[in-house]
């Protein structure tokens, strides 16, 4: 069995490890197959597609001469390009991965898109619905729900304003902290107030070799609640409904 991977910027990264090591804690047998939408591309390509101030943006880790290096190391950089002009982007590598063969593709970021807006003949999976349902169910068992939001801070407005959009917006109690590159700070000023559920709207974060080790338990201690990371949704989601065979009664000891 395949299982796609679309990513938001340049490879490599440490997705096809992450949902690799996923699959065989539940002893499942994948191949990953990994498509980064940005990797025809050079900088002097990608620049002009900067996103203005205002404008719907995308977050992409990118190689960038000179860099000094972002969570990914040297030559690396974290960027936000135009979120319409990467949209075909994604598509071409869904139907690239698909000519593959790959039986499932995962979007690898948090982006919320439009209804209907790719074409797939397997399952596709974006992060963004799968953690929608978590709060939207959440706040319907708890009537209002005291969450913290945090994401990179260069699409800070974007992901506020999506949250504050939904038709539950109004049980929210929402309080947001950005960061860039290392969250720590941030969730420290998140953990000053009670939270019911916090969500990390930023899609492998933990993942990197130079992350905090043991992020999500720190985390977790820290907040005194749930904390929902899209990359772990996505794994379990796509390593649920995908054809693998799955071994139920082993799991069950039998």
């Amino acid at each position: 069995m395949k299982l796609g991977l679309v990513t938001t910027g340049q490879g490599p990264r440490d997705y096809d490890r992450y949902f690799s090591g996923i699959a065989r804690a539940l002893g499942v047998e994948v191949e990953i197959v990994s498509d980064h939408i940005l990797d025809p591309l050079g900088w002097d390509e990608i620049r002009p597609h900067l996103a203005e101030e205002g404008a719907p943006v995308l977050g992409a880790h990118v190689h960038v001469p000179g860099a000094t290096g972002n969570r990914l190391g040297a030559g690396w950089d974290h960027v936000y390009v135009d979120l319409d002009w990467a949209l075909p982007l994604f598509q071409d590598a869904i139907d690239r991965l698909e000519a593959q063969g790959a039986q499932g593709i995962v979007l690898c970021c948090s982006t919320d898109f439009a209804p209907g807006q790719f074409r797939a003949g397997v399952p596709l999976i974006a992060p963004c619905e799968a953690v929608m349902r978590v709060v939207s169910n959440a706040v319907a068992t708890r009537g209002r729900l005291r969450l913290g939001l945090m994401s990179s801070i260069g699409h800070a407005v974007q992901d506020q304003a999506l949250f504050r959009g939904q038709p539950f917006a109004d049980r929210l109690e929402l309080a947001y902290e950005g960061f860039e590159g290392d969250l720590m700070p941030a969730a420290e000023r998140l953990a000053q107030a009670p939270r019911d559920l916090v969500v990390i709207w930023s899609f492998g974060l933990g993942t990197a070799a130079s992350d905090v080790d043991g992020m999500a338990a720190r985390l977790e201690a820290m907040f005194g609640c749930p904390v929902v990371m899209p990359h772990r949704l996505a794994a379990l989601g796509a390593f649920a409904l995908l054809p693998l065979g799955f071994d139920d009664k082993r799991m069950a000891g039998h």
